[in-house]
């Protein structure tokens, strides 16, 4: 697999080279406008949320330590946030944002960026050394009707990996502490039942349709790595990385 994070960064590299030379009064552009080229060539599948598909792919490289092998990508940071670039050679970046202290919403951002469950996608992205897609829906896994009587939600599926047809749901730690959240997991839906007790059903939702579409569905357990007193994850990488391999050793070679 190792041989196709290695073509990925080729095409990437080859469709930057490709946007500077039709493009030659262009010193610099964001990364999502290289999404079409990349698609056209094979490296994602589609487009979603403007981009998105590069962008997961340009932060496990950086988080790997590997950013250096897509060499005209400039990264920009402007508080939590990461603004990604590719710069022509021997041209000059010109910043035209602003800094300033990160809002609320950021702050909540870069909390979710920390978090257990993006941490083990992490690890499994490197398990694979392929770019899973995150929050990924299908066009008939759907939720309970909403108020309306008409319309529906498509229910994610926190890390889908095509080419494995292979699905994964992060299962929250059961131990956690009471809180004014769990409180209004009580509260009843739409549906007539509580939160909590949808969440149940549309996971055996999830399991009936991926099974349909003979798509394997993993469950990973945060419950089954080590944590600490408040319950997070101590992050020895090298046990959570066995812990791993142990749930996925059908699909790891």
């Amino acid at each position: 697999m190792k041989q196709d994070t290695n073509d990925n960064n080729q095409s990437i590299n080859e469709a930057v080279d490709a946007y500077f030379e039709s493009n030659p009064d262009t010193t610099w552009f964001a990364a999502k406008k290289l999404m079409p080229a990349l698609i056209q060539n094979g490296v994602f599948h589609r487009d979603k949320k403007n981009g998105l598909p590069l962008r997961q792919l340009l932060r496990t490289l950086n988080a790997k330590g590997e950013l250096d092998q897509i060499p005209r990508l400039h990264t920009e940071r402007i508080g939590v946030d990461i603004y990604w670039y590719f710069v022509r050679e021997g041209a000059e970046f010109v910043s035209n944002h602003v800094t300033e202290e990160p809002n609320a919403k950021q702050k909540r951002a870069l909390k979710r960026s920390n978090s257990d469950e993006v941490y083990i996608l992490g690890l499994i992205d490197e398990l694979f050394n392929e770019i899973g897609s995150r929050k990924h829906t299908f066009d008939d896994l759907l939720g309970d009707l909403h108020q309306n009587g008409e319309t529906r939600t498509e229910l994610p599926i926190d890390m889908y990996y095509p080419k494995f047809k292979l699905a994964l749901e992060i299962v929250q730690h059961s131990g956690q502490k009471k809180s004014t959240i769990e409180s209004k997991e009580e509260k009843l839906t739409v549906s007539g039942i509580t939160r909590s007790e949808q969440r149940l059903k549309y996971q055996k939702r999830k399991k009936i349709v991926l099974a349909q579409k003979d798509i394997s569905f993993i469950e990973i357990p945060l419950d089954s790595f080590e944590v600490d007193a408040s319950n997070q994850l101590i992050r020895k990488k090298g046990n959570d990385v066995r812990e791993l391999m142990g749930l996925l050793s059908e699909f790891i070679d």
